[in-house]
């Protein structure tokens, strides 16, 4: 068993490793908390004639490195706007451009008012394969931010981002989007032939009405060229105001079949506890059914007067729920080459199978039922057309659903 001098210096370690890797007071407070306890440990037996145990590191030495580690914590993050100081030579190992480094610092500046930094722990995607996300991560570490890295889009403070670049058009015109939680923050740019790159349009804020100052810092390779860019927009979103109403659509005949199913009546077994849930609120919070259950559409009053036009499957990866670039794609083509003015969108989520992820297959399928849901909304597709539910079971719903998609179908009103 070690000895409380020794574990103490397992802590300073520990914490020394984190003030360099990552720069944040955020990730000491659970090796801090263990080492006030260990230090009262380490006062009584510094005036105990040294043992074997205690060694050659007496209290003294590991509180004068303690003090060493928390000052260099300190300064790595000392300071309000630590963006102006960050040179990007230490990022270009990641493989991402100065013109994305300077956009994504650009983006940050943005976050830390609306998101207090030693705060705040936002959630990341685990994937080392996006170049751009990684040095995100970087940056907002050193910025103060707890980086919780997640198999799937967990979290209240679950960060992604797209980029899109306008083809065709001279110079180049970058729409950069930074999602983090409910809240959206969204910028164009254009390119320039020197290596640099100017804001086109002001900040566009959803989510939130922090007031927030814009271009108040120097960034490398980011030239404002016309002050009329260094203002914000905000568009409503759900949940300024007012959260939409909870549409119940639980009646008493349902009522009367769960309770029935629950206590075991009518010669039926009780219902097993860790069975999938019956219902759950789409991303309208409008109550729905799981159609794992039912063949019968939440929606289906709606479309009694539409006819099913067309039907497109987006299969997302295992227990993921990152829509990811080709499935954006295929969005743009459904709505560009089908999608009419009067049509309505249903979307069901799927997660028909096992899954390790705490969110369990009704987290998956509504989420991923979301994610397209704001993929068409980003279209210019109103809300209101727009009907999405799911479907979920740790088990295989055979040929009615795919294991882990969402089935988008196209309905048009009939003539």
């Amino acid at each position: 068993m070690h000895s409380p001098v020794k574990q103490l210096a397992g802590i300073v370690c520990r914490l020394y490793r984190d003030a360099i890797e990552f720069g944040t007071m955020q990730h000491f407070r659970g090796s801090y908390s263990q080492m006030k306890i260990l230090t009262h440990r380490v006062s009584k037996l510094n005036k105990m004639p040294q043992s074997p145990d205690t060694g050659k590191i007496t209290a003294l030495r590991l509180i004068a490195m303690l003090t060493c580690c928390l000052t260099i914590g300190a300064c790595s993050i000392s300071g309000t706007n630590l963006l102006s100081r960050q040179s990007p030579d230490n990022l270009r190992m990641t493989g991402v451009s100065p013109i994305d480094i300077a956009i994504i610092s650009d983006h940050i500046h943005v976050i830390e008012q609306i998101f207090a930094p030693l705060k705040t722990t936002l959630q990341i995607t685990n994937s080392d394969t996006d170049s751009r996300l990684t040095t995100y991560a970087i940056l907002l570490a050193k910025n103060g931010y707890g980086i919780q890295r997640v198999t799937a889009d967990q979290g209240v403070n679950y960060l992604s981002y797209n980029r899109a670049t306008q083809v065709g058009k001279s110079p180049a015109l970058i729409t950069f989007t930074t999602q983090i939680g409910t809240v959206d923050i969204s910028r164009d740019y254009i390119e320039s032939s020197t290596g640099t790159i100017s804001p086109a349009s002001p900040f566009r804020l959803s989510g939130t009405r922090t007031e927030v100052t814009v271009d108040s810092v120097e960034i490398a390779n980011l030239q404002v060229s016309d002050p009329a860019y260094s203002t914000t927009s905000y568009t409503a979103s759900l949940g300024l105001d007012e959260q939409v109403p909870v549409i119940s659509l639980v009646t008493p005949e349902l009522v009367d079949r769960i309770a029935a199913d629950t206590s075991g009546s009518s010669g039926l077994p009780p219902a097993d506890p860790r069975a999938p849930s019956l219902q759950a609120l789409n991303s309208n919070r409008i109550e729905i059914n799981n159609l794992f259950y039912t063949d019968t559409s939440t929606f289906s009053s709606l479309l009694a007067d539409y006819t099913r036009v067309d039907r497109q499957v987006i299969i997302f990866g295992n227990d993921s729920m990152i829509l990811g670039n080709p499935n954006k794609e295929l969005i743009n083509q459904f709505v560009d080459s089908k999608v009419r003015d009067s049509d309505l969108v249903t979307l069901v989520g799927c997660s028909n199978g096992w899954t390790d992820l705490e969110i369990g297959n009704k987290g998956l399928a509504l989420g991923r039922a979301k994610r397209v849901s704001e993929a068409l909304l980003a279209r210019g597709i109103a809300r209101d057309r727009i009907l999405d539910e799911g479907c979920w079971a740790p088990v295989s719903a055979g040929d009615k659903f795919p294991a882990r998609g969402v089935v988008m179908d196209l309905w048009r009103k009939t003539s």
